[in-house]
């Protein structure tokens, strides 16, 4: 995301509002109620980077939050290290133990994940409570000095307001950063398919850990800035409900949104502080806690229905603060970008460029593929045929690496790559379109084909927060309209990926997979919903590919199409391999006859 110049100035009166609100409110509101907003805030950004752009949804974030905090705390009071030093400590800490429990947790998926997270406030609430001679106990910890540099002692509610939005605004610049990086855009596919993010050379696993460290830093902050405010911690603040109350912000605000959880924090926590006023003298003491979980459950429920997205975004469209998309200097020429593949010119092997022997994958009682061997020779295009459910798809799953094999190996350039994940089979060259288009919805049809150069830039995650990718994101940009220029897409290049028409879908998947430069290219029936100019254009398209140097691989059930672009072909049926040779000889077979058309037609 680029902010706009409107969406600059915004941001500048939103800073100006906020240095000048000590002043405005003093005497008439606590300053506090601020000071909290901000230290919510910063675990709401977090889980905004961690739910809403990465996709995995958390209840864990109070019990970093809680650990940033009692780091802190013993870090001062129990081993006397300076507090300007503890805070530090507190972030890394939080930090590394998110990224060492990133690993095992991240395997889960949707609702265990959950409650995978949700399990750490447990751990973390009974170890608070049971390790007294550290953390006090129930009872907590007092004393804890504020925090101070030499001399200079900061002390005070303005003080830590304006400290605690200091640390807020540098959250939301690197967050930003973040996500209108290459780092980002990997996010995201992640968010919409891990297996298609795996296929163009992304490692979900490395990015869900760093994000959930880095979500992780921002709540430990957020405790360390918390326990030297209040000079005092105990394990109520961190229980369980405040992990939902959290969620709850992020949701309110706009959970793809960074400065909605801002925007929803400071909703809720207002909304809060003015019910324990109202609703006291409307309903007698005791009645807020009741009614409060109440009136947010409605006002959830509200948000939800009319504006799922939050209440960020349509306020943005109001006010008109969207942020431009990535846009392209220049094109690169479409000769450019396709030629770039034969720079990935195989060298000559004995046994062919892609070898599979005796591959085997079983579901159960179920054969797909059986005993299947065939080998492809650099700068070939191969094609795949057979009736439907003969194992054409199962067995690009296993070359690709989105399967693994029950039995069998299948070579590259003559390594064996058979127990490679498949992000490490992208590394080495192999692409990959699907049999029903898996692109990446929320992401633009120019910043999809940009997720396919990711293993061909080189920003990491920490250069992405700085902003350190920018002139790399523009080369990248050109490249990528370059070869939605090569696929006629250019024209929908600013879209969302899931406007596209079907026909549409295949086009941007064989764009995202040019970009990977890759030195196999499996096509998974790449005509499927094209028009006739379309599938004649395709046609030519596959034929500049292979004169590039990429080799192909083609499943498609376009019989004539694949007789006419293929220089061999294999036929599939029932997972196993009934004839391979050049279509002429094929297309004789009785054998392939009698699978398409019975054996009533070959007698």
């Amino acid at each position: 995301m680029i902010p706009t110049r409107r969406a600059r100035l915004a941001a500048t009166i939103a800073v100006v509002v906020l240095a000048i609100l000590p002043y405005a409110v003093a005497g008439r509101i606590s300053l506090s109620i601020f000071v909290f907003i901000g230290l919510f805030s910063l675990i709401v950004i977090g889980l905004s980077l961690l739910a809403g752009h990465a996709g995995q949804v958390s209840l864990g974030q109070a019990a970093f939050y809680g650990l940033g905090a009692y780091i802190a705390a013993i870090s001062t009071l129990r081993i006397g290290i300076p507090p300007w030093l503890a805070l530090p400590l507190a972030v890394s800490g939080a930090a590394g133990v998110a990224y060492l429990l990133g690993a095992p947790i991240f395997v889960l998926r949707g609702h265990f994940l959950v409650l995978g997270t949700l399990g750490l406030n447990v751990v973390m609430d009974v170890l608070v409570r049971n390790v007294q001679s550290l953390t006090g106990g129930p009872t907590g910890l007092t004393g804890i000095p504020p925090l101070s540099i030499g001399s200079l002692m900061i002390a005070g509610d303005r003080a830590y307001y304006y400290l605690t939005w200091t640390f807020v605004f540098a959250a939301l610049w690197l967050g930003r950063n973040l996500v209108s990086s290459r780092v980002g855009r990997a996010l995201a596919a992640v968010r919409s398919s891990e297996v298609a993010a795996a296929t163009v050379g992304i490692n979900p696993a490395f990015y869900k850990s760093r994000v959930f460290a880095a979500s992780a830093a921002l709540a430990g902050l957020a405790g360390a800035l918390y326990v030297h405010y209040l000079s005092f911690v105990s394990p109520s603040p961190f229980a369980f409900n405040f992990s939902i109350d959290l969620l709850v912000m992020s949701v309110l605000g706009g959970i793809y949104q960074l400065p909605g959880a801002v925007a929803g924090t400071a909703i809720l926590t207002v909304l809060r502080e003015a019910l324990r006023t109202i609703m006291p003298r409307v309903l007698g003491s005791g009645a807020s806690a009741e009614y409060e979980i109440v009136l947010f459950g409605v006002l959830l429920a509200v948000v939800i229905i009319f504006s799922p997205a939050g209440v960020w975004p349509p306020l943005i469209k109001v006010l008109r603060l969207e942020s431009a998309r990535p846009r392209w200097a220049q094109v690169a020429p479409v000769a450019g970008v396709l030629a770039k593949s034969s720079s990935s010119l195989a060298r000559p092997e004995p046994t062919g460029l892609l070898r599979v022997e005796g591959l085997r994958k079983q579901f159960g009682g179920l054969l797909a593929v059986d005993d299947l061997s065939f080998h492809v020779q650099a700068g070939e295009i191969y094609g795949i045929i057979g009736p439907n459910g003969a194992g054409k798809t199962t067995a690009f799953n296993l070359i690709s690496g989105v399967l693994r094999p029950t039995r069998g190996t299948v070579y590259l350039r003559g390594r064996k790559i058979s127990d490679l994940p498949a992000y490490r089979r992208a590394a080495l060259g192999v692409g990959r379109t699907f049999q029903t288009p898996n692109v990446f919805p929320d992401l633009t049809v120019l910043e999809n084909v940009m997720v396919g150069l990711h293993r061909l830039t080189t920003t990491s995650f920490t250069g992405a927060m700085l902003g350190l990718g920018r002139r790399e994101d523009t080369q990248a940009a050109a490249q990528a309209a370059g070869y939605l220029a090569a696929v006629g897409l250019l024209d929908h290049a600013g879209l969302p990926a899931g406007a596209l028409p079907f026909g549409g879908l295949r086009l941007l998947e064989l764009a995202r997979a040019l970009a990977m430069h890759p030195i196999v290219l499996l096509l998974d029936e790449p005509a499927s919903g094209l028009t006739g100019a379309e599938r004649a254009e395709l046609v030519r398209l596959i034929r500049r590919i292979r004169d590039t140097g990429t080799t192909v691989l083609l499943v498609e059930h376009d019989v004539g199409l694949v007789m006419e672009v293929a220089d061999r072909v294999l036929v599939l049926n029932y997972g196993r391999r009934i004839a391979d040779g050049t279509p002429r000889v094929v297309r004789n077979d009785p054998r392939v006859i009698a699978a398409y058309l019975g054996e009533e037609a070959v007698s």
